[in-house]
Order: C-alpha cells, then sequence, then structure tokens
C-alpha cells in the first residue's frame, strides 16, 4: 500500500470543500478575498462564520441567496477574508499597560531559532503514528470518504502528517536537510513490537510518537537503555517519564496547577466575590481544591441532581451587588451546553457572571456548545495551545489552503509547530537533551519550554485563555 497515496486520498476527501474566488480591494489598510464553500450537513451559519473567523453579517452581505439566517445543505456561499495591506497590532484593553512594560521581558525569555545559527544540518528522525492505513480502501473513493470523514486516529494521523510536511518545507528553507522515516503503528501493541524488533533507532536525533499514551509507554519501556529521545506530541495524560522521554503537550494535572493560581491571583482584586461550583463525582478533587482558595462557595453536585442545574437555584445564588464567578468543573456535554446556556440567559446589566474551567477538553469544541453564550461569560480557561489568529497564522493558513485544498485544523497546526520546534532545537544544539536549557520557543499556536520532571522532560508552556463576546483572547500570566 503506497503511503503517500492514501494520504493524497485523504486530503481529496476532505470533509470540506474550499476553492479561491476573486478579491477586491476596499481601501489602504485591507482587501476582501472571496473564499467558496459548499455547505455541509449541520452546519450553520454561526460555525461556518468561526471556521473563517469572519462575522455573520459580512457572509450575509455576500450572499443574497440567504434569507433571513436559513442556510441549506449543498448551497454555496461567498466567503468574504479580510486581507490586511497595513499589518495592524491589537491588544487587549484590559493587559495593555502589563503587555508593554513586560514586552522587554518576554522578548529577552524567548529565542527564536528561526533565526539561529545551526551547528547541525543534518537531522534524521522518525514518525510512528496509528496511521491504519489496513482500513482505508484506496481503490474505493466512496469508502474511504465514509472513513475518513469521521474524527479517528487515521484522521488525527493525517492531520498531524500534513502539518510536519508543512514544517519539513519550511526547514528546507534554512538549508536544513531532514532523513524522515514514516512508521504505521496501526495502535497495536503486536504491531508496535514488531516495528521496536525490526527497526535500530540508535542513530535517530528523536522519534517523534507513537500519538497513544499506552503506546509511547512500550516503546520507551522496551529501548529504555537507549538515548534517542521519544516525543508525546498530542496526548495531555501523563505518560511514564524515563529519561529519555518528552512530554510536549502539558499534563491536565499542569493546566489546572496554572489555573488555581491564576484564580488565587483573583482575590488580590476582588476579596469577596459570588462563587458557585459546579460540579460532578470525578472532579472531586478540583472541586475541594477551589474551595479551599472560595471556602464559601456554594455547591452543586450535577451527579446529584440527574445532571440538571435548577434556573431557580442558580437565580437566587447570583447576586447584582457581587461580581459572580462560576466554575464548571464537569466534562460532560451535555451539562456544560445546559449551564453555559443558562448563565447566559442570566446575565443582566445589573448582574455579570463570568465561568471558568480548570481544565478545558476537547468536548468544548463540539458544535452544540455556543461560542456566544461563553463569550458572554468571559469563559476562561488554561490551554495548551493559543487559538488566537494573527498575521503569521494566516499566511501559514493560505499556504497549506494551496497545498492541500482545505484549512488546517489545530492538529495540523500542531504537527508544524512541534516538528518545527524539535528539528531547529536539534540544529542549534545538536542533541535535543541540550536544547532544554535554551527556555521558551513559540510558534503559530504553540510554545515549548521543557523542564526536568521525575527521569524525563515535560513541556510547561500553558496559555490562559478568555472569551469575550465573540473574540479570544490571550490572558497575561506574570508567573
Amino acid at each position: 500500500m503506497n503511503f503517500f497515496r492514501s494520504l493524497i486520498l485523504f486530503f481529496l476527501c476532505s470533509f470540506f470543500s474550499y476553492s479561491q474566488g476573486n478579491s477586491e480591494k476596499i481601501n489602504n489598510e485591507y482587501t476582501i478575498e472571496i473564499i467558496k464553500h459548499k455547505v455541509k450537513r449541520k452546519q450553520t451559519l454561526y460555525t461556518i462564520s468561526k471556521l473563517y473567523n469572519v462575522q455573520i453579517d459580512d457572509i450575509i452581505k455576500y450572499n443574497n441567496q440567504i434569507k433571513g439566517f436559513k442556510i441549506s445543505r449543498k448551497m454555496e456561499l461567498n466567503i468574504p477574508i479580510k486581507k490586511d495591506i497595513i499589518p495592524k497590532k491589537e491588544f487587549l484593553k484590559p493587559v495593555i499597560d502589563s503587555l508593554q512594560r513586560n514586552s522587554k521581558q518576554l522578548k529577552d525569555l524567548k529565542i527564536n531559532l528561526l533565526e539561529s545559527t545551526f551547528k547541525n544540518k543534518s537531522i534524521k528522525f522518525a514518525l510512528l503514528s496509528p496511521f491504519n492505513l489496513n482500513n482505508i480502501e484506496i481503490d474505493s473513493i466512496e469508502n474511504s470518504k465514509n472513513y475518513l470523514k469521521n474524527l479517528n486516529l487515521s484522521t488525527i494521523s493525517l492531520d498531524f502528517y500534513s502539518g510536519l510536511l508543512s514544517a519539513l518545507r519550511k526547514v528546507q528553507e534554512l538549508s536544513i536537510n531532514v532523513d524522515l522515516k514514516v512508521i504505521d503503528t496501526q495502535n497495536d501493541f503486536k504491531s508496535i513490537s514488531q516495528i521496536i524488533s525490526s527497526n535500530l533507532f540508535d542513530d535517530y536525533d528523536f522519534i517523534l510518537g507513537p500519538l497513544v499514551p499506552r503506546n509511547i509507554n512500550q516503546l520507551s519501556k522496551t529501548i529504555i537503555n537507549s538515548k534517542t529521545p521519544i516525543v508525546s506530541p498530542l496526548s495531555s495524560k501523563t505518560v511514564e517519564l524515563n529519561s529519555n522521554v518528552f512530554q510536549s503537550m502539558p499534563t491536565e494535572k499542569n493546566q489546572r496547577s496554572i489555573m488555581l493560581e491564576y484564580v488565587k491571583k483573583l482575590l488580590d482584586t476582588d476579596p469577596d466575590p459570588c462563587v458557585m461550583i459546579v460540579y460532578d463525582d470525578k472532579s472531586i478533587k478540583v472541586k475541594d481544591q477551589i474551595l479551599e482558595i472560595y471556602p464559601y462557595a456554594e455547591l452543586i453536585n450535577t451527579d446529584m441532581t440527574n445532571g440538571l442545574v435548577d434556573p431557580e437555584l442558580t437565580d437566587s445564588l447570583l447576586v447584582s451587588s457581587k461580581k459572580n464567578i462560576v466554575f464548571l468543573e464537569s466534562q460532560n456535554l451535555n451539562i456544560i451546553t445546559s449551564v453555559s446556556s443558562l448563565l447566559n440567559s442570566q446575565i443582566s446589566k445589573e448582574r455579570s457572571i463570568s465561568l471558568l474551567t480548570t481544565f478545558r477538553a476537547d468536548v468544548y469544541e463540539n458544535e452544540n456548545i455556543s461560542y456566544e453564550h461563553l463569550g458572554n461569560l468571559k469563559f476562561t480557561y488554561p490551554s495548551y495551545y493559543r487559538p488566537v489568529y494573527d498575521e503569521k497564522l494566516d499566511a501559514f493558513n493560505e499556504l497549506y489552503l494551496a497545498r492541500f485544498g482545505k484549512l488546517p485544523n489545530k492538529i495540523a497546526i500542531r504537527g508544524y509547530d512541534i516538528t518545527l520546534d524539535l528539528v531547529l532545537r536539534v540544529a542549534f544544539k545538536k542533541k535535543l537533551i541540550k536544547s532544554i536549557d535554551i527556555g521558551e520557543t513559540e510558534y503559530l499556536q504553540n510554545r515549548f519550554n521543557y523542564l526536568p520532571k521525575d527521569d524525563g522532560y515535560i513541556n510547561n508552556s500553558i496559555f490562559l485563555i478568555q472569551h469575550d463576546k465573540l473574540n479570544i483572547y490571550e490572558i497575561y500570566n506574570d508567573k
């Protein structure tokens, strides 16, 4: 089976259909580029506006066929993408003074590896990922479409690989030669054992993957005496940090810890808010940690109320005379949807409500959760990546769209960021392990700052993110 043929097939079967149209100059600051979008099942004007980061009113303006706010499947829409001619910088107003005051310090803390002098211009690494190519029927386009239209290990692997390929193109511009070996683990214990026995990884600069934590543990235990670094790229679940293991995604525990430190700092500006904790039996430990900060907080255990939150109860607990802070500590989709909707309906001119969580799982990306509600509630959370769009990401999106026919998702962007970071670290320091002393590096949406933990290393760069209306910001965190 031809691996690259499978990759091409995947992008031909992309979940969205895109084609570029014309562009028009609006003024001396920006132009409007029109992208064609064919509406897919269950898509709404809101989800499409979030996909392209455009306003709903702008989509309606460029599509006379839209009546009201109704769109139908297979309808072809003109999506107006604003392209800046004169670059602009926008700062989050609540933290602008702090950012300006610390901008020089922040710059000094980060090294730009893209502008460094490289000691090693020949890098060799392997990507171990559960592509599960045996499940893809290369000779059947329709069957492949049905398999690849859903999120699974194959689509995650292929998205990640597309980002990796984009990083290698960038590396090539720096005259760095890369010898890459791609291996399909099939997420199978026997397959990984066979891979280990039939491949000698001692002369590799690093191994990227496997993606699944248990497979990382299997690999690191088997080649525990090897000095070749093994990098866990996508999981926030704790892996066994043996001496050659790098966990590139901050763990859930670390993310919660950073968020709790931020919550403690809120007491400095508001020592007596009205606080409510909505939780379930799986999050009792973090509920207790929040209670240490706000011992008087009102408690609602959704497992004791059959997953329901009484609107009359929340209405009676929330007040107008103080700031209202609600912690939502559940990963249940129905609870997140109902609570965010309920709290949004109880906001008024006299009563503001802020929604926080100490860990935002991927369930929050479900289309049934309203970003508008989260924005109205100034939803705040820790994150391993920065979901903020800027000029650098716009440029990457254009190149990716031209190459693969679709916009990159966060997995593809992470594949780009982590691959670029690892290759540049090895090129700069010759050994990945020697690069941990260079401090924090930053790319499109991800930062990396590896610190020793147990016998291995873990990325300790965590973002604090806040929604505000339909915008998403990074909160400056002076750790």
